[in-house]
């Protein structure tokens, strides 16, 4: 027996509803488990008894909780993406306070050691828009200096953290400058000897 169309067109927002309802209720489950204990002492069925989903509607979105944790840090990484405009200073700026806001979140990634996927998600955010390299040195030093900060305990304010990454970026830029200059120089005299 097939279903109509009409049937059809009621049953997929409610599928949709039933998936994004199931997604939540495993992605909240972690999240008030890792208020409870560390990120390694959950188990997937710990996951699957806080969340009251069965264990086959828990596997069938999800193959670990590495993954479900990978999935609620993908919220923030949208949010600090979405919200990025032309001024550098301004997403510095957005990617740390969005951090803070997702303190949490990021302590337990690097606790379960997927820090390194936060950057491959950063990075694949962008793959469609550029094939330069100017995005991913950029997502590379902002992920550096955001995922030590994280692993220091976020100390001093946002601000204080911003400022000490703009005199960072202040100390590459003439580290690049002087070995620009040194190059030229170097290329040159090297012509020169040639001649």
């Amino acid at each position: 027996m097939s279903i109509s169309k009409k049937h059809r067109r009621v049953m997929e927002p409610n599928n949709m509803t039933m998936h994004f309802e199931t997604v939540s209720c495993i992605k909240n489950a972690l999240l008030s488990l890792m208020e409870q204990k560390k990120y390694d002492a959950i188990s997937m069925t710990d996951v699957i008894r806080k969340s009251g989903i069965s264990r086959a509607g828990v596997y069938y979105n999800y193959k670990s909780k590495d993954e479900i944790l990978l999935d609620i840090v993908q919220d923030p990484i949208n949010e600090s993406i979405d919200s990025l405009t032309d001024s550098i200073f301004d997403n510095l700026e957005k990617v740390f306070r969005i951090g803070k806001k997702y303190e949490s979140y990021f302590n337990a990634v690097i606790a379960a050691g997927l820090e390194q996927e936060y950057l491959n998600r950063m990075n694949k955010r962008f793959e469609d828009v550029t094939t330069s390299f100017y995005l991913v040195l950029w997502n590379g030093m902002i992920y550096n200096a955001f995922i030590e900060w994280v692993r220091a305990g976020m100390p001093g304010t946002v601000e204080d953290t911003i400022d000490q990454v703009i005199a960072a970026l202040k100390l590459v830029s003439t580290s690049i400058e002087t070995g620009l200059v040194q190059r030229k120089t170097s290329h040159t005299a090297e012509q020169q000897r040639r001649a």
